[in-house]
Order: structure tokens, then C-alpha cells, then sequence
């Protein structure tokens, strides 16, 4: 079970009990705004075109968001976050009432949401060692997943409930409220400064990030496969989450709110999993991260299959498909904090924020090229594309020592 008492302490109470806030906004998001695509457009191309515009900022974004969160305050950084998230939700719902939504409406909203996450993800993730100790990491990483993923069921849940009860208008607007809630909260966190404050220079943030990614290559080849195996991984994952679970569930006569109760039954198997993680893994290595993966892509590929026999067996596999990705997420953060040094971590994540994220876009459009040739084979194809990248990665990890993950101490005294 997770020690509360970890947790009491003023800016970790906040940190946490924000991001519960702000995800449970975020999941009726998510959900809502494929609804709205696919009520604005039935052309599969156009839809994988919203993400990509959604994810591609990430490629100009990420890096400033590690930059920001290695020298700059996480306080303010998340709060600004949470603001640009705001304004776009309150973008979204006032065209759609006004009924001037249109996919470049929600393209623009996409874009700016985005630019919020990019800056919010590696302050966030950098926060977390900042404020716990080394030895705790796991526990606040498992913890952090199980908040997320309650929020997400509370999230999925209130968005069935307000779609039932309601409209898509009143999901935009309890989203607006969710980050607002946030927002306050955030204003209790102990302003967590970087020790040295480096001028801003655009180019340079980007050369720093091309040169992180060419020294970690050679001098440290865990953190390295962790980062670009695991957004390899996304490449193909983020589609099919976002995109293709909900068009094949509605192309083979599913409802919106069955729609839901995958993401939650998603969200109750990642709940599960998060508990039990500190339990079965003691260890966590880049070798884990990547036998995870190709067990996710394993579930992923059969999904589709079970699902033309009986759209039900969705449920059951959604549940094992949540339980498995929350070993990947705990996995992969812990991954990137242990193996980075202190003073590098937001440009470790800030680098797999701008990896993961672009890949995401591209897997949006890659999704959409597919599956104008079909939504099995769309489904199908990118599932094995992860299975792919999973045994390369195990493979890849084989051939090279595991190094022990950097011994830093964290700070323990917020």
C-alpha cells in the first residue's frame, strides 16, 4: 500500500492533488474532443491531420519546456501551463456554443493545449526528484500514476455522465473549471527555483538538446534507448489510443459512452497495476522498460482481432492493456530519473517531451494514411510496429552492460 504519510507535506500535497485536478479535466477532454472531430469531419485523413497539428508543437516547445524546468521556477511553469490549457478549452467552448467549430477551431485549440503540455510535463516530472528522496522515487512515480489514472476513471466517468445528462458543451466547460482549480492549488507549491539561472537563447536550447542526445548515445546507453526506443513506441501508441480505439469501437456500432468505458476500464487496469508495481518489480532497468513494451504491443495487436467476435472482449482487454501500461509509464519516468544526473533533469525530459510528443503527431497522421486502406489494418499494422520496437530495444539492451542508474540524492525537506 502507498504511505499517505509521504505525501502530507505541503508541496507535495499540492503538486499531487493538482495534477488530480487537472487530469480529471484532461481525460473528459480527451474523450470529448475525438467526439467533436469526428462529429466535424468523417474523413479518417483529416483526423490523423488535428493530431498531427496537435503533437507537432512539441518539436519547438519540448526543448524550451526542459530548458525552463532546469532554469526557471517549476511553480511558475506549471502554472503558466495550466493557464494556456485553460484559455484553449475556453476557446473550444465558446465556438462550439456559438457554432463556429470547425476542425481549424480545433487544430488552433490543439495547438495551444500542446504548447501547455510541453511546459508542464518536464517541470512537472523534474519536480518530483526535487521533493522526494532517491529512495522514494518509485513510491512518488506509482503514486503519481494511480492519482492520474483515478482521475482519469473519475474523468471518463463524469464525461459519460455529463454526456448522458447533457451536452458536449458542458464537458468543455467543467474542463475550463478543472485547470482553474488547479491553477489555485499550484499557487500553494514552494517555488522550486533552478541553482543557476542561464540566459534564454532559442538556437542554443536546441543545440543543447541535439548534443544531450549525441553524448547520452555513447556515454549513457540506458538512458539513451530508454528516450528514443520509448518514443519509437509512442510513435505507434499514441493513435491507436486516441484515434483508433474510439473509430473502431463506433465503426462497428459501439456507443460514445461505450467509448468511455474503455478509456475507464483503461484507467482501473493502470490503477491496479500501479499498486502493484513496487510489489513485483524491485529492480527497474531499461531491459523492464522494453520487455513492457512489447507486452503492451502484444495486447494492443489483439485487441482488433477479439473485438470482431465480440466488441465486449474490448473490456477485459482494456483492462489488461491499463494494468501493463502502467509498468511501462513507472518504468519509463523512473528510467529517466535515475539514469540522469541531477542538473539534467528537465533536459531529459524535456528531450523525450519533444520526442515522444512529435512522434505522437506523426503517429496521428500515419494512423489517418492507414486507415483510409481500413481501420483493422491501421489497428493491426502499428500494434506490430510496437512489437517491433520492443524486441529491438530487448535486443539492443542485451548486447550492452546494464549500468547502475545514477546514485542522486534528492531533496526531502518540502
Amino acid at each position: 500500500m502507498v504511505d499517505m504519510n509521504l505525501f502530507l507535506k505541503k508541496s507535495r500535497l499540492s503538486l499531487f492533488f493538482s495534477l488530480f485536478i487537472s487530469k480529471v479535466g484532461d481525460t473528459a477532454y480527451e474523450v470529448v474532443f475525438i467526439l467533436l472531430v469526428l462529429e466535424l469531419t468523417d474523413n479518417y485523413l483529416f483526423i490523423g491531420l488535428v493530431y498531427f497539428f496537435r503533437f507537432i508543437p512539441f518539436l519547438f516547445f519540448g526543448p524550451i519546456g526542459g530548458w525552463l524546468a532546469d532554469n526557471f521556477s517549476l511553480k511558475k511553469n506549471m502554472i503558466f501551463s495550466e493557464f494556456a490549457r485553460l484559455l484553449a478549452s475556453l476557446f473550444v467552448f465558446i465556438t462550439y456554443i456559438t457554432g463556429s467549430a470547425h476542425i481549424i477551431v480545433l487544430i488552433f485549440a490543439a495547438i495551444c493545449t500542446t504548447i501547455g503540455r510541453s511546459l508542464f510535463q518536464p517541470s512537472f516530472q523534474a519536480a518530483i526528484p526535487r521533493i522526494f528522496s532517491i529512495n522514494d522515487l518509485t513510491k512518488a512515480n506509482s503514486t503519481s500514476q494511480i492519482i492520474e489514472e483515478t482521475a482519469s476513471i473519475i474523468g471518463a466517468l463524469v464525461c459519460s455522465v455529463l454526456l448522458f445528462l447533457a451536452n458536449k458543451s458542458t464537458v468543455l466547460i467543467f474542463d475550463f473549471f478543472t485547470y482553474f482549480l488547479s491553477i489555485i492549488v499550484l499557487f500553494n507549491l514552494t517555488n522550486l527555483n533552478s541553482n543557476e539561472k542561464k540566459s534564454f537563447h532559442f538556437i542554443k536550447i536546441y543545440r543543447e538538446t541535439f548534443s544531450y542526445l549525441k553524448y547520452i548515445s555513447t556515454e549513457n546507453n540506458n538512458l539513451f534507448i530508454t528516450l528514443v526506443g520509448s518514443s519509437f513506441a509512442i510513435l505507434f501508441t499514441g493513435a491507436i489510443l486516441r484515434f483508433l480505439i474510439p473509430a473502431f469501437v463506433l465503426s462497428l456500432g459501439g456507443e460514445e459512452s461505450f467509448v468511455s468505458s474503455i478509456f475507464s476500464l483503461i484507467a482501473v487496469g493502470t490503477i491496479v497495476g500501479g499498486f502493484l508495481y513496487s510489489k513485483m518489480i524491485f529492480n527497474i532497468t531499461s531491459l523492464k522498460l522494453m520487455v513492457f513494451w512489447l507486452l503492451y504491443g502484444i495486447i494492443m495487436f489483439i485487441m482488433p482481432l477479439a473485438a470482431t467476435h465480440s466488441l465486449k472482449l474490448l473490456l477485459v482487454l482494456a483492462f489488461v492493456l491499463g494494468f501493463m501500461g502502467a509498468f511501462v509509464d513507472i518504468s519509463l519516468v523512473s528510467s529517466l530519473q535515475l539514469y540522469s544526473r541531477r542538473e539534467d533533469y528537465g533536459k531529459s525530459f524535456g528531450t523525450f517531451s519533444t520526442l515522444a510528443n512529435s512522434a505522437e503527431a506523426v503517429s496521428g497522421f500515419i494512423a489517418g494514411l492507414f486507415a483510409l486502406v481500413g481501420l483493422v489494418s491501421s489497428f493491426l499494422a502499428m500494434s506490430a510496429f510496437i512489437i517491433s520496437t520492443g524486441i529491438i530495444g530487448v535486443i539492443k539492451m542485451k548486447k550492452n552492460k546494464d549500468i547502475t542508474p545514477l546514485n542522486t540524492t534528492g531533496e526531502d525537506d518540502y
